[in-house]
């Protein structure tokens, strides 16, 4: 499987500090494994199908992203942090220029990937992050039966396309060509390319009627911003939708009959403007569990050179190396960070495949179907994203009717009733950051 890393934060960290020096670094996630707790309380079924996972290496590519304000200095037209980007299919230990680029960069949003190609070709085009002005998406998983239905899925995109024309919408890509911008034949770049079709639909459906004055492309106003959270939700909802209507209409994918481990994995990172962040692991097979992903609210401080210029040896433990040992959840860490005193590295969020370093007690495993949501206010909110897609009991697909979800949007009604998505299981505010008072007392 692909293996990814994103880290969002107040404040910057070297790309080297995150990306090549840590123990368990992305660059050695090439060939190496650090599962800790991934395989605690699964039946010997579902081990074996994680495990057989594992063993894949990463060598089909390299890419990273990185949020910079620098066009912004010199381009009156460009507002904010823009991503930048590194692809290489040069074997990343050894790239002078990556090791260059990292030792000499720093960034508040940085997300790096290693692929393990579905199917060729080994071009720079395939690899992520891409990039869709101020978004990034990257993936680790894979479409189900992606070339029979990669027809269809353009077939969506095209549709898209035309209401985004038709509309005048402002288009995440050039000329609102997303056909045409598609540049490589893999399953994610496709996916990404339908996700903000979707999300520039949402954007331009959320503009009131008075600053819209043809009317959005359902004519009904939803009630959260222009550029928040909830429409990164919403799109990737609609996103994961039309994947299954194709998929159920041709027999595929978690509807194929008689195999119940067949579905999508989609562990799936989306960053918005170097300051939000959307990620989730998802499996829609009613058998078996999605790739590993974990979450720290911690481990920045330790990878950062300015507090740690020596990275601290993991601490010793017998079972440090033993995926069967059961680690915490994403939602017990997050609930023993909000009793820790703020750590030097100020407000951050690091999300991974693996764990980058093996202070275990810094992580926490994502549940099945569970996305993680930061806002530009440090807001964090843990969803089970499965209850958008349930009717009955989860992975049940024949039951869902998901049109009930959605079926005030496409309303034609101008004063129909608001539709509310994103209801969070858990939501809490990151604690104010130490790093302020530990800069003046540095400046002392």
């Amino acid at each position: 499987m692909c293996r990814w890393i994103v880290y969002v934060g107040e404040q910057s960290l070297m790309l080297e500090d995150l990306l090549i020096r840590p123990d368990h670094s992305i660059v050695k996630q090439v060939n190496n494994r650090f599962l800790p707790g991934l395989y605690y309380g699964l039946e010997e079924s579902d081990q074996e199908e994680l495990k057989k996972q594992a063993t894949w290496i990463n060598v089909h590519g390299f890419g990273v992203g990185w949020y910079t304000d620098t066009l912004a200095e010199f381009d009156p037209s460009v507002h904010g942090m823009q991503p930048a980007q590194f692809r290489t299919i040069a074997p990343i230990s050894t790239d002078l220029a990556f090791s260059q680029l990292c030792a000499h960069t720093a960034s508040k949003c940085t997300l790096a990937h290693i692929r393990d190609a579905s199917f060729p070709p080994v071009v720079e085009v395939n690899n992520h992050p891409f990039i869709f002005g101020q978004y990034a998406f990257m993936h680790n998983g894979s479409v189900a039966d992606f070339a029979p239905i990669r027809f269809d899925v353009m077939k969506r995109i095209s549709e898209l396309q035309t209401t985004v024309q038709n509309f005048f919408i402002a288009s995440s890509v050039p000329n609102s060509n997303y056909v045409f911008n598609i540049r490589g034949n893999t399953d994610t770049e496709h996916l990404a390319t339908l996700y903000f079709a979707h999300l520039d639909v949402i954007k331009a459906g959320i503009l009131s009627w008075d600053n819209y004055p043809r009317g959005g492309p359902g004519g009904l106003p939803i009630p959260f911003g222009i550029d928040s959270t909830d429409a990164l939700l919403l799109a990737l909802i609609n996103t994961i939708n039309d994947i299954h209507i194709i998929q159920r209409r041709r027999q595929l994918g978690p509807f194929t009959p008689g195999n119940d481990r067949a579905g999508n994995k989609l562990n799936l990172c989306i960053t918005d403007d170097g300051n939000q962040m959307l990620v989730c692991r998802w499996r829609d097979a009613k058998e078996g569990f999605p790739a590993s992903l974990y979450l720290s609210l911690t481990a920045g401080e330790k990878l950062n050179r300015k507090y740690f210029p020596i990275l601290p040896d993991p601490l010793n433990s017998g079972d440090i190396d033993n995926p069967n040992v059961r680690i915490e959840s994403v939602r017990e860490l997050v609930d023993r960070y909000q009793t820790l005193p703020p750590t030097k590295q100020g407000r951050h969020v690091i999300v991974g495949s693996e764990p980058c370093t093996k202070y275990v007690a810094d992580w926490g495993l994502f549940d099945q179907n569970q996305c993680v949501i930061v806002d530009k206010n440090n807001k964090l909110r843990i969803i089970n994203l499965a209850k958008f897609f349930q009717k009955g009991r989860q992975h049940e697909f024949e039951k869902y009717h998901f049109d009930d979800i959605f079926n005030g949007i496409t309303s034609t009604e101008r004063n129909a009733p608001a539709v509310e998505i994103g209801v969070p299981a858990h939501d809490f505010d990151l604690p104010a950051s130490k790093s302020d008072a530990f800069e003046a007392e540095l400046n002392l």
